[in-house]
């Protein structure tokens, strides 16, 4: 492969910052300062490692896979129920999500990421109210709602691929399903929210929103930005050798992952806020359903966090700090798979396009911490 090609692929790569953005982050308010179950909270200074939920394998004739964990965490005194991390890829095969599907039906309650249009109201959809006394046991649930397909990049992307996109693979309309996701309206304000107010009409106030707004119209295939994306995506589907390389490096960078995500080097101001608020802010609300069903008196038996994996670094730390969880198992399941030799691709022109993404992937996230 020439030189010139590969330069080129590096410049993609580098503007694909909102694709990766979508992809680690944006599935398919603020709580208070968050009480603990007394009776299973670790000592204040506990630490622990918090292991990858991605990681990439590689066959013995040239199939390179991208695995995403399904982490099983139980109580460190043994009582409570268990508690799935659940990550997710966005966009995979089908074989991927029919074993994921299996794995959440078997499971007595799913919390799952979609971000709606409205601000949450619903039976389904709604929060409940923190109280420190034991909560009443819950009529019968509807059916949940699905999250809004404002992801029209993310299904764009996947068919250009080959792949499916999870809003369409995973059936939502289960009895053990509910929406545990903040609103577009809830991360609007969000965005807004500022420690150190600007003037209505200054430069920071201004570019508050900017980050999530270009965010929102990226993902939105009517927009011009998202028609060039898309002219870019028939582009890569139309040609099974740039397919196969385009699978292969969001594979490497997907694969990548380490540590908390939100904090990746070199990321602008408004970027760092669009990232806390997209994966801290939302973790808050799952984590503020999570305390009230293990404050019932009789909790669920198994609950199943199901979250895009750029949320589990941040999430499984504040489930085993704040509730007393140690992680017990990994359940690694595949998402997609590149093989070199049905690609018509060299061993040397992989190599080249897998060590380019990796050394990018150095430069921009965080090293992993305690």
């Amino acid at each position: 492969m020439s030189h010139a090609r590969f330069c080129g692929l590096k410049a993609a790569l580098r503007g694909w910052r909102w694709v990766l953005v979508a992809l680690w982050s944006f599935g398919t308010g603020l709580s208070a300062p968050a009480q603990t179950v007394a009776t299973n909270k670790p000592p204040a200074l506990a630490r622990f490692v918090v292991e990858p939920f991605m990681r990439v394998t590689n066959g013995a004739t040239g199939a390179v896979e991208l695995q995403v964990a399904v982490r099983r965490l139980v109580p460190t005194n043994g009582v409570g129920p268990v508690i799935w991390l659940s990550g997710a890829s966005h966009i995979g095969e089908t074989n991927y999500y029919h074993e994921l599907q299996k794995h959440l039906d078997a499971q007595a309650l799913v919390l799952f990421e979609g971000v709606q249009a409205g601000r949450k109201g619903t039976a389904t959809n709604k929060v409940a109210t923190e109280k420190p006394l034991a909560v009443p046991e819950p009529a019968a649930p509807e059916a949940a709602t699905k999250p809004a397909e404002r992801t029209s990049l993310q299904k764009d992307l996947a068919g250009s691929l080959g792949l499916v996109f999870q809003l369409e693979a995973i059936d939502y309309a289960r009895t053990n399903f509910r929406n545990s996701d903040l609103s577009v309206q809830e991360l609007r304000d969000l965005m807004d929210k500022d420690d150190e107010p600007a003037a209505p009409d200054s430069p920071k106030e201004k570019r508050k929103n900017e980050a999530f707004e270009q965010l929102l119209k990226a993902m939105d295939g009517n927009s011009m930005f998202g028609a060039l994306l898309k002219a870019g995506f028939r582009l890569v589907g139309g040609n099974p050798k740039l397919q196969a390389m385009t699978k292969l490096a969001l594979i490497e960078a997907l694969g990548g992952i380490r540590g908390d995500i939100s904090k990746m080097k070199s990321l602008p101001e408004d970027m760092q806020r669009l990232m806390e608020v997209l994966i801290h802010t939302r973790n808050d609300a799952v984590l503020r359903d999570l305390r009230v069903e293990l404050r019932r008196a009789t909790p669920p038996a198994s609950i199943s966090i199901f979250y895009g994996a750029g949320h589990m670094d941040d999430l499984e730390r504040r489930v085993r700090r704040e509730f007393g969880y140690r992680a017990e198992s990994d359940l690694w399941l595949a998402a997609f798979t590149v093989d070199y030799a049905k690609a018509g691709l060299s061993v040397i022109e992989a190599t080249l396009l897998r060590t380019m993404v990796q050394r990018q992937m150095q430069e921009l996230l965080p090293a992993g911490k305690e």
